[in-house]
């Protein structure tokens, strides 16, 4: 279990053993890397879910175009079975945005992930476009970073917020790296990735100038 020890590491351990029980992405098994595949079940049990992201748009918000075109710059190059895979796994992940009492998803994206070309122009003006539409849903809220806030230095990597119910004590860091993954649950790291968290999303631009922003972008590269 990675970056917890001990007794703090136990409800972290019967959340993973509970996923494991269902085994629900056992099907995508080749697709999916071990240190992953905890994830996915601990985002399937997750009450709410709070995801910074930097660089890219965050994988269970793209769109299917733009999955496979961040995939056709990989190395090595997945093959097709394989993409196929990758783009069904990331769909599917997908319904925890509509589902009824899915988790509070809350999401946070530097402009630079709005503005990095990925794909050609149709592909990421249609990823904006959807952008929109999901943060109109009510159990889902974006933000974006804008190039002239106050920057964080800790800001510059991705992390993910798993809550489960109302008590703090169960929340899990995610941090993911780039053949690998931190779980982190110990009170003072789940302390100091909320108070990142916070500041963040106060620097952020709100919800509604986000939403304004990203139809501005998407509007541009229709042009």
């Amino acid at each position: 279990m990675y970056g917890v020890t001990g007794e703090e590491a136990e409800p972290l351990r019967e959340l993973a053993r509970a996923g494991r029980q269902r085994g629900r992405w056992s099907t995508y098994r080749n697709a999916v890397p071990d240190w992953f595949r905890q994830y996915l079940d601990l985002e399937g049990d997750a009450s709410e879910i709070r995801w910074y992201q930097p660089e890219v748009v965050p994988g269970i918000l793209q769109t299917e175009p733009y999955i496979r075109a961040m995939n056709a710059t990989a190395h090595p190059r997945p093959n097709d079975e394989d993409l196929d895979r990758t783009v069904a796994i990331r769909l599917e992940r997908q319904a925890i945005l509509r589902q009824d009492g899915g988790p509070e998803l809350s999401f946070i994206l530097s402009e630079s992930a709005l503005r990095r070309n990925i794909g050609d122009v149709d592909t990421m003006s249609d990823q904006l476009r959807h952008l929109v539409e999901v943060s109109n849903q009510p159990n889902v809220s974006l933000q974006v970073f804008p190039f002239d806030a106050q920057t964080y230095e800790t800001a510059s990597f991705n992390f993910i917020i798993l809550r489960f119910g109302d008590d703090a004590g169960s929340d899990v860091i995610y941090v993911e790296t780039f053949t690998d993954a931190d779980y982190l649950d110990r009170p003072d790291a789940v302390r100091a990735y909320t108070r990142l968290w916070d500041r963040l999303r106060a620097a952020a631009l709100g919800p509604v100038e986000s939403r304004k922003l990203i139809r501005q972008l998407a509007d541009e590269l229709a042009r």
